[in-house]
C-alpha cells in the first residue's frame, strides 16, 4: 500500500489505518469474528477512522488473513455508517475466492454501498484511484 498510513487502532482481530494524501481509510481484517466480545470497540474505532477522512474517501478492506465472520451486523452498522459520511467506494481483498466474498458482497448490497471483491492488493488500489 503506498502513502504514508497512520495507525488509528489496531487489536488482535483488526487493524485502521488512513493514508489522508489519498483521502482513504485501510481496514485489515484478522481472525474469526465469532462474538462481539472479540471486537468490543470495533464500531467506535471504525467511526473515529472515517471521521478523520474527507467526504468522497475510500476504504480499502483486505480480508487475507480473515477467517470468517458470523458477527456480520456490526459490519454493516459501520457500512452504514461511512456511507452517511460520504464514502465512495470500497474494495475487498481476499487471498483466494471464499464464502466470505459472497457473505460481503450481500452486505454491501444490503447497505447500499459501493464495492468490489480483488484478489490484489494493487488492482483494488488502483480501482479506488480511478475517479
Amino acid at each position: 500500500m503506498e502513502g504514508v498510513m497512520k495507525l488509528v487502532a489496531e487489536t488482535d482481530y483488526y487493524r485502521c489505518e488512513i493514508d489522508r494524501s489519498k483521502n482513504r481509510m485501510c481496514l485489515i481484517y484478522k481472525g474469526l469474528w465469532a462474538s462481539q466480545k472479540q471486537v468490543p470497540d470495533f464500531v467506535r474505532h471504525h467511526a473515529e477512522t472515517v471521521n478523520q477522512l474527507s467526504p468522497g474517501f475510500t476504504v480499502l478492506a483486505d480480508v487475507r488473513q480473515m477467517e470468517g465472520v458470523v458477527i456480520s451486523d456490526i459490519i454493516e452498522e459501520c457500512q452504514r455508517y461511512a456511507i452517511k459520511a460520504g464514502i465512495r467506494k470500497a474494495a475487498r481483498v481476499y487471498a483466494k475466492p471464499t464464502f466470505m466474498e459472497v457473505q460481503a458482497e450481500r452486505m454491501h448490497e444490503r447497505s447500499g454501498m459501493t464495492s468490489r471483491s480483488f484478489y490484489s492488493v494493487e488492482e483494488a488500489e488502483a480501482w479506488l484511484d480511478e475517479t
